[in-house]
């Protein structure tokens, strides 16, 4: 029986989310950051959770028509479950319903994993943004995904 479930972040869920960014990323955002986009309007921000916890997270922010996918993470003790492909799809299918055209993100070159879940899921490689990323230094690769508004 599958013991996950795909709904919309909650402040009660923040310390966990806080966690997995800390977990994940080498520049991770703060909690204040974290808790302010998961209040805004424009932003689709999803938890996958287990029980009370979560522990994986996504957010999409929206304006005129296009989003941007600015953070999606699953705790390392979940990763490789599919969790991962499950956001995408939700924040996804959220973007298209909201009737957003076409999403952006950027991604550390050398991340093949997130790649590869990125062009699974329709994204493809537009540009490079030069030593984008810092701690380490890295180009990052510009992503596109056209969605069909529902």
């Amino acid at each position: 029986m599958d013991t996950f479930d795909i709904a919309p972040y909650t402040e009660k869920v923040l310390a966990d989310v806080v966690a997995i960014e800390r977990e994940s990323f080498s520049t991770p955002w703060t909690s204040e950051s974290l808790r302010q986009v998961g209040e805004m309007e424009n932003s689709i921000f999803l938890t996958v959770t287990e029980g009370n916890t979560a522990v994986g997270f996504g957010c999409i922010l929206l304006a005129a028509g296009e989003g941007e996918l600015v953070d999606i993470a699953v705790s390392p003790a979940y990763r490789k479950l599919g969790l991962g492909q499950r956001l995408m799809t939700a924040l996804l299918t959220e973007a298209a319903d909201r009737r957003t055209e076409q999403i952006f993100l950027e991604v550390r070159q050398s991340n093949t994993p997130a790649r590869n879940l990125y062009e699974k899921n329709g994204f493809t490689a537009i540009g490079l943004r030069k030593k984008y990323y810092k701690e380490p230094v890295e180009d990052a690769v510009l992503m596109q995904c056209r969605l069909t508004p529902q």
